[in-house]
């Protein structure tokens, strides 16, 4: 018999814990401390899902447990006086009245299995109760915005292998690319640039381009995406939302899992994850997770090769305390290539959407490390108290590529282009600090959040170029039959620059009051600080000079209300304000432009169906930003904070599981944004689109059957289809124009057995020929990819 300590959860107002089960007797050693924290630690123990309002058990005191007890045996000590009892709900076990007429006896029933939580590996689940991308644990029903949560299940399905896999699927995100074979990219939501992605809750600025720096998902549980400001946690930023991704955690049980795939145009990838105890105790914990990839692409030259490990140690300092550390490494060297040219008229080329016209010496090398370190402690009262750190370092050491830098030329079909050298290094340091706690007012029980945290960004990019040949005219180039390829590579000496350092540092407080059964008033604010400081010598940009900004104690506030329809239905309402310093600077050069500022306006239903299987939400949304930065006309570089915008429009989403052997996740978004101010120099009035890039229409759909029983047995088949509206850019008051599409997937599976499974995907079923992005006349503009198939194979034990 071996004495294993025990990690609980925060509280929220419905708890789920998911582990391994056991039948054997466990030591247990709890002291007298509140019910709650009691049942969490056993059901953590246990690895059952086991779910509790809080209002039920608070105040009650729990006695003190020690000795060898089985699950059922325990849980009767802990709940005896109490006037409780437990009765089963779906895959879930519920406290209750013991007044309740399906109140089970213990002694004769054994309660096993695994649920819903926060962790979403090992569930097999679409679906998930409760999320951590704001401070602590909070059930989707207690979150009054929109959110979308990509379980591990759905990542293993759908093949998400880096960031912009995943947020290709998440209800109303575009994702904007630069180039194809590496990660550099951007996601909007609701015409906004996302610039704000958490780990683990610690926010790390980002800026345009800058989700290269994202680590392969092999190393996440899950991506947890909300949508609309979130200025209450994330700080100063964008209004479109913000991005949480979720380490994997180290377990106190073996584990081992690997994949291998292939695919077409010499794609391949191979991954290993093994996690378990370090000692007798099961009080150290390590997870490692290894994965490789090295893929050709549709697009002639185009390749890449990108390895990755992601290590993380645990240790239980206490019971109810336990500190991690650990850090990522990922590389990617890559041939990449930067999109195709069109004409001047706007139209786009119809050309093989293998083309390839860039030099065959484009290089593009990235280097991505962090590291990171966590302090998790449960409060007696149940509360939590976190404090985590990250620091990330990414580096592109070279980016060496040629891009064609006008129209196409119609009688000769060439284009001119140039070539580049640019050297990027981003440094980000998070801290973040908050305790949550239950408390009680007026024979209630409520919740009060406070925390603080520091955002350090250092970001240093430096470029060279040769606009033209030696004879003072730009190099011309065929469009068609490979004609950059044989570009000749010359000195580029980086006589360009911009350095940028900010600081923020940020009070949040936020409070949620149990009015009554049904009501929750959420009332919260964010008091930021934050100065930034820049060094500029830009020539295409024509950026120059020595800008900074200071913003002293920036209110930020926050409130919402919820309303439980049904326990299972709820009604909200939100307010969030947005906080965004800028980089551009006014017509002196030497002061960056005031930051622009807005508000969000939210209402929505949310339900849990299909007992928590099955989450469903719609939501309302309109979101005024002001202040954002214009072109002034003169000087070149000149700006000022004079635009005003509006955002408005509704998304539905239905994610989970229909049956235990049908997982459905589906979602719409109608999204228009509109300047309301005119803005002559750029040639746009009042009433024209503000993010063209946004479609007005954006769908998605994956399901997946499994076959239990029959002559089908251990087969699955998958599908779905995403589908967009009509996208543009306009340059010059010229549009460039992609009409809409929809791109269909199918998918079918086997398991061998319960430690070996396969699937064959096919993504572009129909082969629909597409631009992914339009942008310009002089490049930028890339094609979708065409149909190809992926074949995987995945063991686990």
């Amino acid at each position: 018999m071996k004495s294993i300590s025990l990690k609980s959860l925060a509280v929220s107002s419905t708890l789920a814990f998911t582990l391994n089960a056991f039948a054997a007797p466990v030591a247990l050693d709890l002291p007298p401390q509140p019910l709650a924290t009691s049942l969490k630690q056993l059901a953590n123990l246990a690895g059952v899902t086991l779910a509790m309002d809080d209002q039920l058990v608070a105040d009650r005191i729990a006695p003190a447990l020690k000795g060898n007890y089985e699950f059922n045996g325990a849980l009767d000590e802990l709940l005896a006086g109490s006037g409780l009892g437990v009765r089963q709900q779906g895959g879930a076990w519920l406290i209750v009245r013991r007044d309740t007429s399906d109140v089970l006896d213990l002694s004769s029933t054994t309660v096993s299995g695994r649920g819903l939580g926060t962790t979403t590996e090992g569930t097999h689940s679409y679906a998930t109760k409760a999320i951590t991308i704001g401070k602590g644990e909070q059930t989707l029903l207690e979150t009054p915005q929109s959110v979308t949560v990509i379980t591990r299940q759905r990542m293993d399905d759908q093949n998400m292998n880096n960031l912009q896999d995943a947020m290709r699927q998440v209800t109303g995100a575009t994702v904007k690319t630069y180039n194809t074979g590496s990660s550099l990219n951007d996601v909007y939501m609701r015409g906004f640039l996302v610039d704000q992605v958490q780990v683990d809750g610690v926010s790390q600025i980002t800026g345009q381009g800058d989700m290269a720096t994202s680590f392969d998902l092999a190393m996440y549980d899950r991506v947890e995406v909300l949508r609309g400001p979130g200025g209450l946690y994330a700080g100063s930023g964008e209004p479109a939302g913000t991005i949480n991704l979720v380490r994997k955690r180290a377990l106190g049980t073996f584990g081992l899992s690997g994949e291998m795939a292939a695919g077409s145009w010499d794609r391949y990838r191979s991954m290993v994850d093994v996690t378990g105890p370090l000692n007798e105790e099961g009080t150290i914990r390590g997870r490692s997770v290894m994965a490789y990839e090295h893929n050709k692409s549709f697009v002639d030259y185009v390749q890449n090769e990108r390895p990755m490990f992601y290590g993380r140690l645990e240790m239980d300092l206490a019971p109810s305390t336990t500190l991690s550390f650990g850090g990522a490494y990922q590389k990617n060297n890559s041939t990449p290539a930067f999109g195709l040219p069109a004409y001047a008229d706007g139209t786009l080329l119809d050309v093989p959407r293998s083309t390839y016209i860039d030099a065959k010496w484009n290089r593009m090398k990235e280097e991505t490390w962090e590291a990171f370190s966590e302090l998790d402690h449960t409060l007696d009262n149940g509360g939590q108290w976190k404090t985590s750190l990250t620091y990330r370092d990414a580096r592109l050491p070279q980016r060496e590529f040629s891009w064609t830098t006008w129209v196409v030329n119609p009688d000769t079909q060439t284009a001119d282009a140039a070539r580049y050298s640019y050297y990027e290094r981003i440094k980000t340091l998070g801290l973040d600090s908050f305790v949550t706690t239950p408390f009680s007012l007026a024979g209630r029980t409520h919740e009060l959040t406070l925390g603080g945290e520091y955002q350090h960004l250092d970001k240093a990019f430096t470029y060279g170029s040769v606009d033209l040949d030696h004879d003072g005219y730009a190099d011309e180039v065929p469009i068609g039959i490979d004609g950059a390829n044989d570009l000749p590579r010359l000195d580029m000496p980086h006589t360009n620059f911009n350095y940028t350092k900010s600081r923020q540092y940020g009070l949040y407080g936020r409070t949620k009051l149990s009015v009554t059964d049904e009501l929750d008033v959420i009332l919260g604010s964010r008091v930021t600080w934050y100065d930034a400081d820049a060094k500029n010598a830009n020539t295409f940009f024509n950026n120059f000079g020595s800008p900074s900004t200071q913003t002293n104690a920036k209110v930020i506030p926050y409130g919402a209300l919820i309303y439980k329809l049904t326990p299972t239905l709820a009604a909200y309402a939100s307010y969030t304000s947005v906080f965004k310093p800028q980089s551009e600077t006014d017509a002196s050069g030497e002061k960056m432009i005031a930051p622009h500022k807005g508000k969000q306006y939210e209402v929505g239903l949310k339900q849990e169906l299909m007992d928590g299987r099955l989450n469903a939400s719609v939501a309302l949304f309109r979101i005024y930003d002001e202040n954002r930065a214009q072109w002034s006309g003169s000087p070149v570089n000149a700006y000022e904070a004079q635009g005003k915008v509006r955002s408005q429009g509704w998304e539905a989403e239905l994610t989970g599981n229909l049956t235990d052997n049908w997982s459905i996740v589906t979602g719409y978004a109608f999204t228009m944004t509109r300047l309301l101010d005119d803005d002559p120099n750029n040639g746009l009035s009042s009433g024209d689109t503000f993010s063209t890039i946004t479609p007005k229409h954006n769908f998605n759909l994956w399901s997946k059957y499994e076959f239990l029983d029959g002559t089908l047995k251990g087969f699955h088949v998958a599908g779905g289809t995403r589908v967009v509206s009509e996208t543009l850019y306009t340059r010059s008051n010229t549009d460039f124009v992609q009409p809409g599409y929809a791109v269909s997937t199918a998918q079918l599976g086997y398991r061998f057995n319960d430690h070996l499974s396969s699937t064959l995907t096919a993504n572009n079923l129909f082969d629909r020929k597409y631009y992914e992005r339009v942008d310009s006349a002089w490049g930028s503009n890339f094609y979708g990819e065409p149909r190809n198939l992926m074949l995987t194979l995945r063991a686990t034990y």
